[in-house]
């Protein structure tokens, strides 16, 4: 706002865009699935994309990309258990909070760093 800017324009057109995506995933979703209901939006998918960016590490897109590609065969894996699923995705978020607050993509990396300055002293 000191340079002239008006930022209150700029969080409008953010907002905007960001409801046009929304809005085009939601047409697509129900044009793909050829029903809309209840049942499209069940808790685990509302839960999913949060919890992905939680485990695989919120700030990139590489972290949430890892964190979907773990929970998503995950969940295929645990829909034998029906609704014990929400249980188990609770616990997983949970060890992974406490024990990678960064998320599983900022640890891999930064161990990555690690091993890579590794140099062999003779």
């Amino acid at each position: 706002m000191a340079s002239g800017i008006n930022i209150y324009s700029f969080k409008a057109q953010a907002l905007f865009i960001g409801s046009s995506v929304c809005a085009f995933c939601g047409a697509f979703l129900t044009h793909s699935y050829m029903f809309t209901g209840m049942p499209v939006f069940a808790l685990d998918y509302s839960i999913l994309p949060i919890a992905a960016s939680a485990i695989g590490g919120i700030g990139t897109l590489a972290g949430s990309l890892v964190g979907a590609l773990i929970l998503v065969p995950l969940s295929e894996y645990l829909r034998e258990f029906s609704t014990l699923r929400i249980v188990f995705y609770g616990l997983i978020l949970v060890i992974c909070v406490v024990a990678l607050p960064e998320g599983i993509f900022h640890y891999a990396s930064r161990k990555y760093t690690q091993i890579e300055r590794w140099v062999k002293v003779e």
